[in-house]
C-alpha cells in the first residue's frame, strides 16, 4: 500500500441508492422499470425498492401525493468497514454536524450506520454491509450500477468542503469554479459531482448500462414514449462515458444512462492531481464543436 493510502483517512466506498418522493408511486415504478431497467422488489402503498444489480436497491420511491413533482430527499453510500464508519462519524461530529439514525426501512438492510445532513439539507446515509441478492435481476436491458448523484447548489463552497474535508471524497477534476467531480473509494472518476447554482436540487442520477447498445435502446424507449431527452448523447471529457439524459419531473431528477465510466487504478486513486479545466462546453462534452455551444445541455 502506498504511503498516501496509508496516511489518508478514507471516505465512503460508493453510492448505493437515492430516496425520492414522488406524487404517483405506481406511475414512477412503471417509469423506472421500463425506462431505466430496474427490477421492483419490496413495496407497498407507501414505498418501493427497485434494484439494478446485486445490491438490495438502487432507488427507494416514497409516495408523496401532496407533491406535483418529485424530490430527492436522501442518498446512501456504503462504507468499507466499521473502522472507517467510526472514523467518519468522528469527523462528522468534530465538524459540528448533527448525527441522525438511519431511516427505519434501511436499518434492517445494513449492519451499522448513521445519517447526516449536508449543507443543503440533503440526507447522506452511511453504512456497512448493505444487503445484496445472490443473483442480479434476470432482465437483459438493465443497469450494472448506480454511479453517482449530481448536485446543484447555491452553497457550493460549503458543500465542497463538507464532502471533501469532512467525508473524505477526493477531487478528480474541476470545470472552472463552477463544477467539481469527486471520487470515493470505489475509484470511479466521480461518485459525486457538485455544480454552482442559484438553488439546490439533485440534478441527475447516473446509471451505468451494460453497453452503448443498451444506452441507445434506452434512448429509443424514451423517444418512443415521448419522454423529454434533456441532454442527448454526451461524450464526457472527464469520465470518458457516453450518455444521454431523460427527465420527467414526476419520477425523479434527470436519469443519465451511460456506457462505461472511468475507473482509476489504485495508484491513480492515491496520486491523481485534479485538473483545472476551463469553463468550456468541450470540457464537458468532447463532441461540442465550439466554445459557445452550451444550448443542448
Amino acid at each position: 500500500m502506498t504511503t498516501e493510502a496509508t496516511a489518508r483517512r478514507r471516505g465512503p466506498y460508493g453510492m448505493e441508492y437515492a430516496r425520492i418522493e414522488v406524487p404517483d408511486l405506481a406511475a414512477s415504478i412503471e417509469f423506472l422499470q421500463y425506462h431505466v431497467g430496474l427490477q421492483l422488489e419490496q413495496h407497498d402503498d407507501e414505498y418501493a425498492f427497485l434494484r439494478a444489480d446485486l445490491e438490495h436497491h438502487s432507488i427507494e420511491l416514497v409516495a408523496a401525493p401532496q407533491r406535483t413533482e418529485s424530490w430527492t430527499t436522501a442518498v446512501g453510500f456504503s462504507v468499507e468497514n466499521d473502522a472507517v464508519l467510526d472514523d467518519l462519524r468522528e469527523r462528522v461530529t468534530a465538524a459540528g454536524h448533527e448525527v441522525f439514525e438511519l431511516a427505519d426501512r434501511v436499518k434492517g438492510l445494513v449492519q451499522r450506520g448513521f445519517a447526516v445532513r449536508d449543507p443543503n439539507g440533503l440526507i447522506v446515509e452511511l453504512f456497512t454491509e448493505f444487503q445484496e441478492y445472490a443473483e442480479p435481476p434476470l432482465i437483459e436491458l438493465r443497469p450494472l450500477d448506480l454511479v453517482h448523484p449530481f448536485l446543484a447548489t447555491d452553497k457550493y463552497d460549503e458543500t465542497l468542503a463538507f464532502y471533501t474535508k469532512v467525508l473524505g471524497f477526493l477531487e478528480s477534476d474541476h470545470v472552472g469554479d463552477v463544477t467539481v467531480f469527486l471520487r470515493s473509494e470505489d475509484r470511479y472518476h466521480h461518485s459525486l459531482a457538485i455544480q454552482r447554482n442559484n438553488e439546490f436540487y439533485v440534478a441527475h442520477l447516473c446509471f451505468m448500462m451494460k453497453s452503448f447498445d443498451h444506452v441507445m435502446r434506452g434512448r429509443a424507449r424514451a423517444q418512443y414514449k415521448q419522454i423529454p431527452i434533456a441532454s442527448d448523447l454526451v461524450n464526457h471529457s472527464a469520465s470518458t462515458s457516453i450518455a444521454f439524459y431523460m427527465h420527467d419531473t414526476r419520477h425523479g431528477p434527470r436519469y443519465e444512462l451511460c456506457d462505461r465510466h472511468r475507473v482509476f487504478t489504485p495508484e491513480e486513486h492515491e496520486t491523481h492531481r485534479a485538473r483545472r479545466m476551463a469553463v468550456d462546453p468541450r470540457n464537458i462534452d468532447v463532441w461540442r464543436p465550439a466554445a459557445d455551444d452550451w444550448a443542448r445541455f
